[in-house]
């Protein structure tokens, strides 16, 4: 007998439409059976990655080395929840229902060929928020679309927009980010007091450029340090677009020493020489400070006098020469000792506050002496108001008044350029954030109308945090900002200007995933070189020759990848060459 040949049995169709009901009824139900999960408008909707591919924007999506890719969760910010279902649906059934209210958000989620995408283009257009595009790009890109100029209702809407812009009810982007600038410090290294005199304090520092973009709430980061700092001071001068750096871990020097200098222009790190005028040696680095567009240090130094035998340690606020040339002495502020303490900043761009205790040349047992001293850099003028004045380690503006104070206390001093008087007020002008309060080292900088808190190290744990808060003077109130990319202490601040084209993610960003790459900033720097210390190599002319070790720390990263390094990038015209 022949053997029977073989038969299939069952319905194909009628068991891939089970299945097909049977994927979509977990994704109706949200069952954990699901392996992705849509956020849309906080409203979770649970799906299966197999069938979101068969949409060109999730296949992109699941290829692509974006964070919700490997979390499993993805945040849709267009569309709303019903719209959403209704599309996510059809990718199960082949079916939707379509209805007035829906139309115009499933078509942010449908590619259409031309002919179809061109009936529906106005409504869909004229539903867009244009508010949020610049001027130049709405006028320069979008006005001259062929479909735009093509329909009298999208004109109309774009004409709208740039009403708003000419009458001033729309704030143009000038381009500028407001930020916070947390510069060198320490990270996750304990006893750095201990091992600072050891041959290997550089590598307990880190040389990362951290910055705090104001109005998003989130970090950046920009071109990393030329080299470790772990007691950095930082300030940025406005009209020259230029942020100066010194490491304050080298104390004392000779007779010369070198500031960094960052152009964000044109992305570039350089470096000049702060050199004492004749007869000034041992210099000591206070702070650094940009004023009307000019650079001012306050350094302690010794005084030869006629002879050669006398030495006075006095003192000074110097104007910083970046051709070469030898700092002019603005003022002699006052003699000075080993306790003497300083601290220093600025007032609207023109005037310069300086406060210290314990001046004089001998050191007082009992009692101490406090001075402060007012510069007005555009009249090149010293004033002291030194009367009523008490010392604090936190000096900063808040609004048209100097304040003295420190975090918990319940009394302040206060300094008005109105009326050029101190006054003491018992109240508590900055409290602790938490209680109890348990963190030292942190950094701390004043915009005048918020204090922030960046980083520190914990009294009991002894290691760096990554805590950020804000303390607003008005509301009196402390809120938490979004963590450093890291934990840090002993870092420098100061507030600047940004380019928006350098608001740029860093690497460690919870949105995002970049592939680490070179930094494209150029680095023409030059360092004094200690004997048998080869660790900072700089070739002047290939610029920066360490990056590839600072890549491996997994911190900077321009979001290029290697093998694009050498073409360039147009947001709006592609890839060129």
């Amino acid at each position: 007998m022949d053997d029977p040949f073989p038969r299939t049995l069952g319905n194909r169709a009628m068991h891939s439409l089970s299945l097909q009901r049977h994927l979509h009824d977990q994704m109706q139900s949200n069952s954990e059976l699901c392996d992705v999960i849509l956020v849309v408008n906080q409203v979770e909707i649970r799906a299966h990655w197999s069938v979101l591919v068969m949409c060109p924007y999730f296949q992109s999506l699941y290829d692509s080395g974006l964070k919700e890719r490997m979390s499993g969760k993805i945040n849709l910010l267009i569309g709303k929840t019903p719209a959403v279902r209704v599309a996510i649906s059809f990718l199960y059934t082949g079916e939707a229902e379509i209805t007035y209210e829906t139309v115009k958000d499933i078509l942010e989620w449908s590619e259409f060929d031309l002919e179809n995408r061109e009936a529906f283009f106005p409504d869909l257009f004229c539903s867009l928020d244009l508010q949020k595009i610049p001027r130049s790009v709405l006028e320069n890109e979008i006005e001259g679309n062929p479909l735009v100029k093509k329909d009298k209702r999208c004109q109309v809407h774009i004409l709208n927009i740039k009403m708003k812009y000419i009458t001033g009810l729309i704030k143009e982007d000038d381009g500028v980010r407001e930020a916070i600038l947390v510069a060198g410090g320490c990270s996750q290294v304990m006893f750095a007091s201990i091992f600072s005199i050891l041959p290997f304090r550089e590598s307990l520092a880190v040389k990362s450029l951290l910055g705090y973009i104001l109005a998003e709430d989130r970090w950046i980061e920009l071109a990393p340090l030329p080299h470790q700092m772990q007691q950095a001071i930082m300030t940025f001068c406005s009209k020259k677009n230029c942020l100066y750096i010194f490491d304050q871990g080298n104390q004392s020097f000779s007779s010369r020493v070198f500031i960094y200098k960052f152009d964000l222009e044109e992305t570039k790190w350089t470096s000049f020489l702060l050199e004492l005028p004749e007869n000034h040696i041992s210099g000591s680095l206070h702070t650094i400070v940009a004023c009307s567009g000019k650079l001012f240090a306050v350094i302690s130094c010794h005084i030869i006098q006629k002879g050669g035998q006398n030495v006075q340690w006095s003192t000074f606020l110097m104007e910083v020469k970046e051709d070469g040339t030898k700092s002019e002495i603005k003022n002699h502020l006052f003699q000075r000792n080993e306790n003497t303490s300083v601290v220093a900043c600025v007032m609207q761009d023109r005037k310069i506050c300086i406060l210290a205790t314990k001046v004089g040349a001998i050191p007082r047992r009992k009692g101490k002496s406090t001075k402060f001293f007012v510069y007005d850099a555009a009249l090149n003028r010293k004033y002291e108001y030194s009367r009523g004045v008490n010392w604090d380690n936190l000096m900063f503006a808040a609004g048209d008044e100097i304040v003295v104070t420190r975090m918990g206390k319940f009394s302040c001093m206060k300094y008005s350029m109105t009326t050029r008087k101190w006054r003491h007020v018992k109240e508590q002008f900055l409290p602790f954030p938490t209680q109890p309060f348990e963190s030292t080292d942190f950094s701390s900088i004043s915009d005048g109308s918020n204090f922030y808190v960046f980083g520190g190290k914990g009294v009991k744990s002894m290691e760096s945090v990554a805590e950020a808060m804000c303390y607003n003077y008005a509301e009196k109130k402390w809120k938490k900002l979004q963590e450093l990319p890291q934990p840090l202490r002993q870092g420098a601040t100061c507030c600047i200007q940004l380019p928006s084209n350098l608001a740029k993610c860093h690497i460690k960003c919870p949105h995002c995933i970049f592939f680490p790459s070179r930094s494209r900033a150029k680095y023409d720097v030059h360092y004094q070189r200690e004997e048998d210390d080869d660790e900072y190599d700089y070739d002047d002319g290939s610029g920066y020759t360490f990056d590839d070790d600072y890549v491996s720390d997994g911190l900077w990263s321009d979001g290029v990848p290697d093998y694009l390094d050498d073409d360039e990038y147009d947001d709006y015209e592609n890839w060129f060459i």
